[in-house]
């Protein structure tokens, strides 16, 4: 049985189901009943009632089987006719009947409220002008019946496509805030373990000629947790915004990159103020992101974090002097990418002559990151 617009499997909307089919089961025992007096004709308790409240009955089960109800309702109306006890028309009777059944199965519908005007109309019935007025009036109710069926059916059709559309649309940006929210975990989390593996590194190797230079050592570990502690509260706390990191924070990752043994170099050219706070958080984690595959992967000495704002772009260039080695993307760098990308901007990384950056030194790796300060 093909599954009607309307239809709901849901506790609240059956009981709102039920309740329609049992007033629409007294609207239509009431109408067939009463229609006819209202046209002068008397009143009958044997012949119009007791249709109305046939083909009431039958409409309560018309959601399981409307072709059945549409047929047994054509077929008791047939019977009511011949036998001269109702004279009041042929379609109209069946009209919920005829609607419902043309939701699911609108030819069928169709063909059976034809076949019942053509048996009307036949020369047992009327015949002459009476037959060709009475007959029109009656084809043009079956086709608007069928047209209003096929108007419901669309709109339940454009409905579920709008709700399918809501539902990918909403899967869709819990999938982006899942992403956001790994991304930011593992910026955080990546960097401060880079930053105490290098410090743990120093005190274990310090501890038994420099205990001081190992206690600093320590000291700057429990610092860059602290911090990243922090930033996670602040992240966890505040979900739907974003955190508050942006190109002033990048000085602390200078802090901690010369705290960590670089030699580092920060230039920063132009209004930082100016820089919207997604770009600006944007540029900043991917900082972060190259000081840690710098303290990760190469054994670079030197560390050279440039920024420019221009009127409309945000350039942020990071270059070591450590060995590149084979490349190859993680998941820091493929959330790097992603950041970027997702605000219209373009990233390199590499050696630093594959990049073509103006840092051009054959050694060393670089990161730059180009992103636009107008709307994506």
């Amino acid at each position: 049985m093909a599954s009607l617009p309307w239809s709901s499997g849901s506790s609240g909307s059956g009981r709102r189901a039920r309740l329609v089919d049992v007033t629409l089961a007294l609207l239509t025992a009431v109408a067939i009943g009463a229609g006819p007096a209202a046209m002068g004709a008397p009143l009958s308790w044997n012949g119009t009632f007791d249709l109305g409240a046939a083909l009431g009955a039958l409409l309560l089960v018309r959601r399981r089987h409307p072709l059945l109800v549409l047929v047994l309702s054509a077929a008791v109306l047939i019977g009511w006719q011949s036998t001269g006890l109702f004279e009041g028309g042929w379609i109209w009777p069946l009209t919920a009947a005829l609607f419902t059944a043309a939701l699911g199965h609108p030819g069928r519908a169709a063909g059976i409220g034809a076949l019942v005007l053509l048996y009307g109309l036949s020369p047992q019935g009327l015949g002459g002008p009476e037959t060709l007025a009475r007959g029109g009036v009656e084809l043009l109710w079956l086709a608007l019946v069928l047209a209003a069926a096929n108007a419901w059916r669309q709109y339940g059709r454009w409905r579920a496509e709008h709700h399918a559309r809501l539902v990918q649309l909403e899967q869709t940006r819990l999938a982006e805030q899942r992403l956001r929210i790994s991304r930011e975990v593992h910026d955080v989390v990546a960097h401060t373990l880079a930053v105490v593996g290098v410090h743990l590194n120093v005190a274990v190797e310090a501890l038994d000629d420099s205990p001081e230079e190992a206690r600093a050592a320590l000291r700057t570990a429990i610092a860059a947790r602290t911090q990243a502690m922090s930033e996670l509260k602040a992240f966890v706390g505040e979900l739907r915004e974003a955190p508050q990191q942006g190109l002033e924070s990048v000085a602390d990752l200078v802090e901690q990159a010369r705290a960590a043994g670089l030699e580092v170099r920060h230039d920063l050219e132009g209004d930082s103020g100016a820089v919207p706070a997604a770009q600006a958080l944007t540029a900043y984690r991917v900082v972060q992101e190259a000081v840690v595959n710098t303290l990760r992967h190469s054994d670079a000495g030197r560390l050279t974090i440039r920024v420019r704002v221009r009127s409309r772009e945000l350039e942020v260039t990071v270059t070591d002097d450590g060995r590149p080695g084979t490349f190859s993307e993680g998941h820091g760098l493929t959330g790097m990418r992603e950041r970027v990308t997702v605000l219209g901007g373009t990233l390199r990384v590499g050696a630093g002559a594959e990049t073509g950056t103006e840092a051009g030194t054959d050694t060393g790796f670089v990161v730059q990151a180009v992103l636009p300060l107008t709307a994506a």
